[in-house]
């Protein structure tokens, strides 16, 4: 029986297989469609075929590489970062795209102790320039941009 040299990584593999597993499992469930003519269950399927590849590469990476062991789970920056997105999804209907983007930003940047403020401020403006050009000028998505 071979032996998990690293951990971490199988760890990973073992998230990314199982993730993978839920969403075969239920893409199985809608129809597919075909390339050209995407389905509900396509994109799902896709994405699962990519995680278990994923999941199968590192479990076999940790299988022949030595890595480091377990450590201590960070629950902040998890917690700031989840919080992150359901701010978002719970502002953007109420106060409108820019707040929404703004908050979830400081959450999720509030995550990391190394940014000082100045790199967090440019960071949060240059994201939210960018979901604007993406989701409002690309996609053309009808977004209010301030409350209701």
């Amino acid at each position: 029986m071979p032996r998990i040299r690293d951990p971490r990584n199988f760890g990973c593999a073992l998230m990314f297989l199982g993730l993978a597993a839920l969403l075969a499992h239920n893409a199985f469930g809608l129809a597919m469609g075909t390339a050209s003519a995407m389905g509900p269950g396509y994109f799902p399927l896709a994405l699962a075929i990519v995680l278990g590849v994923l999941g199968l590469v590192l479990a076999v990476q940790s299988l022949r590489v030595d890595g480091p062991g377990v450590t201590g789970f960070a629950w902040r920056p998890f917690v700031l970062v989840t919080l992150a997105l359901v701010a978002f999804g719970v502002t953007i209907t109420r106060l409108g795209f820019v707040p929404a983007v703004l908050v979830a930003s400081a959450l999720g940047m509030s995550a990391s102790r190394e940014l000082g403020w100045r790199a967090k401020l440019l960071l949060g403006a240059v994201l939210l320039a960018f979901c604007w050009a993406v989701f409002v000028l690309g996609l053309g998505l009808p977004v209010r941009m301030f409350g209701r």
